[in-house]
């Protein structure tokens, strides 16, 4: 299997880390053949008495989690001015971040978007059509979805994909923030997965009418031992990889809803842009007293204002 195989089998959100399982047995396979030696990738805690790995299915999984889940939130990141030179050429930015993990760091893909932010975390979001629009996912069936009270969507989901001629399955919770346009995921660690753990990160910042500046990063352990030259190296081409599938479905997603949009030009792109700052909206003091006198709220008469825009009507000649 040459390179450019193993490489667009990562091209995947969660499924790039599953992918990255059967790569590294491939690898460190041929290694210790060479070398001799005879430790293997299933030499772990989770060995059966009998010295093989506990595959049975049903159950739980191995543990509760051992890697650091990721924070709903802005990322903690700094971009220079190369990194925005880059992003503004339509270039995608890799930086290490810091865990809470002093000795460990995660990299964070950053990648320009041009479509509008609701457009690119609903294609993120849109979890059972990752058979259609990511490549080596077979299909993702959503098993349970809930939504509290704080507006926090869960939403959990099998997958099963397919790399290097092998199947893969396993389980994953979504816990999606549509106020912050933010998603993290990690293995549901209520049913038993392939994986040893995984956890990961979605951030779409808005960047203008019409752009979007997405933020993705994911950590993968393994079952075993995997040399880690290997998993970074399969890693960083996995960022890569998820990045470009959302950009291309969310480009075209953009496109096709603008050609089908009614009105003129200038009044949909007003509507557009006022309803993805209305979240953030705060008027001047002397505005928001204005309001508060006439009993209004700042941000409901901002809905009413948009929501009662209409394009303007030709004149009517008397007859």
């Amino acid at each position: 299997m040459s390179s450019v195989n193993i490489q667009q089998t990562f091209a995947v959100v969660c499924p790039s880390m599953k992918v990255l399982i059967a790569s590294a047995v491939l690898l460190l396979g041929r290694a210790c053949a060479q070398s001799g030696r005879e430790r293997t990738i299933f030499d772990s805690e989770e060995l059966s008495p009998d010295g093989l790995a506990d595959d049975s299915p049903g159950g739980p999984h191995y543990h509760r989690g051992k890697l650091t889940p990721f924070e709903i939130g802005p990322p903690a990141i700094l971009l220079s001015h190369s990194d925005e030179s880059r992003l503004r050429a339509g270039k995608p930015v890799m930086q290490a971040v810091e865990t809470g993990n002093a000795l460990s760091k995660r990299m964070l893909m950053v990648q320009d978007i041009a479509a509008p932010p609701h457009i690119v975390m609903n294609r993120i979001m849109d979890l059972q059509n990752y058979g259609r629009m990511v490549d080596g996912v077979n299909s993702v069936v959503n098993y349970e979805s809930d939504k509290g009270a704080d507006g926090l969507e869960v939403v959990k989901s099998t997958y099963d994909i397919s790399a290097l001629h092998l199947r893969f399955n396993y389980h994953v919770t979504h816990v999606y923030d549509p106020a912050q346009r933010c998603m993290v995921f990690r293995l549901d660690y209520d049913k038993k997965s392939d994986i040893d753990d995984s956890v990961g990160y979605w951030y779409v910042q808005p960047r203008g009418f019409d752009k979007s500046r997405v933020f993705y990063s994911c950590e993968c352990k393994l079952r075993g031992w995997v040399p880690p030259p290997v998993v970074n190296v399969l890693t960083k081409e996995a960022l890569k990889k998820a990045t470009t599938w959302v950009s291309r479905e969310s480009v075209n997603e953009w496109r096709s809803q603008r050609s089908a949009m009614p009105g003129p030009d200038a009044l949909v792109r007003f509507v557009c842009e006022a309803r993805e700052k209305i979240d953030s909206f705060k008027p001047p003091p002397f505005v928001e007293s204005f309001l508060h006198s006439r009993q209004l709220h700042p941000k409901r008469a901002l809905v009413r204002f948009v929501s009662a825009a209409r394009p303007p009507q030709k004149a009517r000649l008397p007859l």
